[in-house]
C-alpha cells in the first residue's frame, strides 16, 4: 500500500462528528421516552457520574471519558445519552407494552429505576413519550381519522398529524403537557416499516419538541425587557428633541443623558445576547427538523408545519423583534450622540475662533503700544546718549571754538540714527529667535 502523509490531529474526530448522533434502529411496535434536562456547566460531571451509576446498577459498560454521547443496551431497554450545550438528552427505547395495556399507560421511562430518574441533576426542559404501533391487516388507507383508541389520549383542539414515507406511517400529537408531565406522540405504521426510517421519524419528532422548548427559554426574557426598551425609547426621543439649544452646556447635559441611555442599551444587549442567539439557532433546528421530516398533511388535521407557524413562530418573532429593537435603539443613540458631538465641536470651534480673533486684536494693540514705547525708548536713550557723547567731545569742541550746545546739536541726529538702528536690530533678532523656537 502506498504511503500517505500522517493524519491531521483532528481528522478522525471530525469524521466521527458526522456520525455522532445517528438515529436508532427501532422495530415497530415500540415505546420511546425522552428527557431533556437543563443543567448548568458545573453540573455536567454530576450528570455523567449519574449515568455511570446507572451503568453500574445494570452491569453495563461505562461511557468513554469525555464522550458527548453514549448508547448502550441494558437488556430490557436501550438508553441513549447525549450532552448538548445547555442540556442533556436521555432517550429510553424498548419494545411494545404488555398486550391489553393502553397507549402511554406503560411508557419506556418506567423501566428506569424511579430513584435514579428523580435524582437526575438539573431541571426538566422537555419530556416526550412516543407510542408506536403497527396497523392491523384490515387497515383502511382511505380513512384519515385518528384511530378510536388513540383519539381520547390527545386534545382535539391542538391535535396535529402527518403522513410520512408515502403514507407508510402516520403520526399524531398535541404538544400539550399531560397529567404525567410528558408530551405525547403516537405513530401507526406498516408492520414491515423500515427500522431506520422509524428511528428517524421518532428522533425528529422528539427533537422538534426538545429544541422548541429550548428556543422558547428566550421568550420570557425577550418580553420582559420591552418595558425598559419603551422607557429608553421615550427618553431617547425626549433627548433628541432637546437638541438645538443655544447653550453648549445644555447640549453637553443632553449628550451625557444619551451616553447613559447607550450604556443601558448595551447592558440589556449583553445580558440577553446569548439567550437570543441560542433561540435563533434552536428555532433554525426546529424548522430544519420539520423540513426533513417531510410530513404530508392528513385531511381534517392541522399539519405540523402549519401548527408551528401559527403557535410557535409568533414567539420566535417576539425574540427577533427584541433583537431588532435593541439594534435600532443602539443605532439611534449612536446617531444622536454623533450629531450632538458634532454640534458641540462646532460650537467649541466657534468659541475658539472668537478667542483667537480677540487674541489677534489684543496682539495688534500690544504691537502698536510696543511700537509707541519703542519710539519713546529711542528718544530717551538718545537723550542720555547725546549727553554722554557731548561730554566726551567737549575737549575737542573747545579747540574748535564750539560751545557745548552746538556740540550737542551736532551729535543729536547721528545718535538718534544709531540708537534706532540698534533697537531695530535687537527687535529683529528677538523675532527670529522666537520663530525658530
Amino acid at each position: 500500500m502506498q504511503g500517505t502523509p500522517p493524519d491531521h490531529p483532528q481528522r478522525i474526530a471530525l469524521a466521527n462528528e458526522l456520525h455522532a448522533r445517528p438515529s436508532a434502529l427501532l422495530r415497530p411496535p415500540c415505546r420511546v421516552s425522552s428527557l431533556a434536562i437543563n443543567c448548568r456547566p458545573e453540573d455536567t460531571e454530576k450528570m455523567r457520574a449519574h449515568l455511570i451509576a446507572l451503568c453500574d446498577r445494570f452491569g453495563a459498560a461505562h461511557p468513554a471519558e469525555g464522550a458527548p454521547q453514549f448508547l448502550a443496551d441494558f437488556g430490557r431497554f436501550r438508553l441513549r445519552w447525549e450532552h448538548h450545550t445547555e442540556f442533556v438528552a436521555v432517550a429510553i427505547m424498548t419494545g411494545p407494552a404488555v398486550e391489553g395495556q393502553a397507549a402511554f399507560d406503560a411508557p419506556a421511562l418506567n423501566l428506569l429505576p424511579a430513584d435514579w430518574v428523580a435524582d437526575l441533576p438539573g431541571t426538566m426542559l422537555a419530556a416526550v413519550h412516543v407510542h408506536c404501533e403497527t396497523r392491523d391487516e384490515h387497515f383502511d388507507q382511505g380513512n384519515f381519522s385518528i384511530p378510536l383508541h388513540l383519539a381520547p389520549l390527545f386534545h382535539k383542539q391542538s391535535l396535529v398529524g402527518g403522513s410520512v414515507f408515502g403514507d407508510q406511517a402516520r403520526f399524531w400529537g398535541d404538544f400539550r403537557i399531560h397529567e404525567d408531565g410528558f408530551m405525547r406522540f403516537a405513530i401507526q405504521c406498516d408492520a414491515n416499516f423500515d427500522e431506520a426510517m422509524l428511528g428517524r421519524v421518532i428522533q425528529r419528532l422528539i427533537e422538534v419538541e426538545t429544541y422548541r422548548a429550548a428556543s422558547m427559554l428566550a421568550v420570557t426574557d425577550a418580553r420582559g425587557v420591552w418595558p425598559r426598551l419603551n422607557g429608553i425609547d421615550r427618553a431617547l426621543a425626549q433627548a433628541t428633541g432637546d437638541i438645538g439649544g443655544d447653550a453648549p452646556e445644555a447640549e453637553r447635559l443632553v449628550l451625557d443623558r444619551i451616553t447613559e441611555l447607550s450604556a443601558e442599551i448595551e447592558q440589556i444587549t449583553a445580558a440577553n445576547a446569548f439567550r437570543l442567539d441560542a433561540a435563533r439557532a434552536y428555532a433554525a433546528i426546529v424548522a430544519r427538523r420539520i423540513e426533513v421530516l417531510s410530513a404530508q398533511p392528513i385531511p381534517g388535521l392541522i399539519s405540523l408545519q402549519a401548527f408551528m407557524q401559527r403557535r410557535y413562530d409568533p414567539a420566535m418573532n417576539s425574540c427577533e423583534a427584541t433583537r431588532a429593537r435593541l439594534m435600532t435603539l443602539s443605532e439611534r443613540a449612536t446617531r444622536v450622540a454623533t450629531l450632538l458631538r458634532t454640534r458641540i465641536d462646532v460650537a467649541l470651534e466657534e468659541q475658539n475662533r472668537e478667542v483667537l480673533a480677540s487674541m489677534n486684536a489684543r496682539s495688534a494693540t500690544q504691537l502698536r503700544l510696543q511700537e509707541t514705547v519703542e519710539g519713546f525708548s529711542v528718544v530717551a536713550i538718545s537723550y542720555y546718549a547725546v549727553g554722554l557723547v557731548a561730554l566726551v567731545l567737549s575737549p575737542l569742541s573747545k579747540q574748535f571754538g564750539l560751545s557745548a550746545d552746538w556740540t550737542k546739536a551736532a551729535v543729536v541726529l547721528p545718535v538718534l540714527l544709531l540708537v534706532w538702528l540698534f533697537i531695530r536690530r535687537v527687535k529683529a533678532r528677538a523675532l527670529r529667535d522666537g520663530r525658530s523656537s
